[in-house]
C-alpha cells in the first residue's frame, strides 16, 4: 500500500511529542542514533571540511555532538519549526538553525558550506532526487538512509547495491558503511544494564540488547559519502 506523503504538521507533532521513546529528546550520546552521528562525524573530520550545511537537522542531536567535538561551521534547517526550536534550545545557538525546506532551491541561497549532512532524512522525501539536486556541484555529502521500514518512510533499502543505484548518479560515492541501530532509544549505561536485567532470561533479546545480531536482522543505517556529481 502506498504511504500518504506526511506534513510539516505532522512532523510538528512527532517533535512535540519527542519521538519514539523520546529518542529526540536525549541527549546525543544516550540516542540510539549516537552510533549514526559518529559515523558521520567521523566522515566529516576525514575530509577536514570547513563549514557544514545540515539538512534536516532535527532536534540537534548531531549539530550538537559537532559544535561539541570540533569548530567546523555550522548551519542546519528543518522542515518543522518544532524541530528547530528544540535544536536551538539543546545548543543555546539560536544562529545556527533555521526553519526551510529540503526541496525547495530557495532554501540554499546565501547558506556557505563545503559539505553537506544528509542523515534519516532522504528516506522520507518523495523528491529526495529533487532535493539533492539542489546541493552546489562539487560538494563534499554525507548521508544515510535506513534498511528498515517505517510509518513515515517512503522508501528502506536493502543493500548498498541499492542505494548506489537511486543515488550513485548525483552523488560520485566513495563509500558505504553500515551502522547497526541499537535496539534501545536510549543506550545510557543505567538504561542498558536495566534492559539487560530485565533481559537476562530471554537470550535473543539479550544479545539483541548486547548489539550481536546481523545488520539485516537488527536493522540499521547505510552511511555514504562523496561529492555531488554535475
Amino acid at each position: 500500500m502506498e504511504k500518504a506523503v506526511q506534513s510539516k504538521e505532522t512532523y510538528d507533532k512527532i517533535f512535540s511529542g519527542g519521538g519514539f521513546e523520546g529518542a529526540y529528546e536525549l541527549a546525543y550520546w544516550h540516542s540510539s542514533y549516537y552510533p549514526l552521528f559518529k559515523r558521520v562525524l567521523r566522515e566529516v573530520l576525514r575530509r577536514d571540511v570547513k563549514s557544514v550545511l545540515e539538512v534536516g537537522c532535527g532536534t540537534g542531536g548531531f549539530a550538537h555532538l559537532l559544535m561539541t567535538k570540533t569548530a567546523v561551521e555550522y548551519r542546519g534547517f528543518d522542515f518543522s519549526r518544532v524541530a528547530v526550536e528544540k535544536a536551538v534550545a539543546r545548543t543555546k545557538r539560536q544562529d545556527a538553525f533555521f526553519e526551510g525546506d529540503a526541496t525547495s532551491r530557495s532554501t540554499y541561497d546565501g547558506q556557505h558550506y563545503d559539505c553537506i549532512a544528509c542523515t534519516e532524512v532522504l528516506e522520507h522525501i518523495e523528491q529526495d532526487l529533487g532535493v539533492i539536486a539542489n546541493w552546489k556541484t562539487g560538494v563534499f555529502c554525507v548521508c544515510s538512509v535506513p534498511n528498515f521500514d517505517s510509518e513515515t518512510h517512503v522508501r528502506f533499502f536493502h543493500s548498498a547495491e541499492e542505494v548506489c543505484t537511486r543515488y550513485g548518479k548525483m552523488i560520485d560515492i566513495e563509500s558505504i558503511v553500515r551502522i547497526k541501530k541499537p535496539v534501545l532509544s536510549d543506550i545510557s549505561i543505567s538504561n542498558v544494564l536495566r534492559a539487560l536485567r530485565w533481559n537476562r532470561c530471554r537470550r535473543r533479546q539479550f544479545l539483541a540488547i548486547l548489539g550481536m545480531g546481523s545488520f539485516d536482522s537488527l536493522g540499521g543505517w547505510f552511511v555514504f559519502c562523496g561529492t555531488k556529481r554535475g
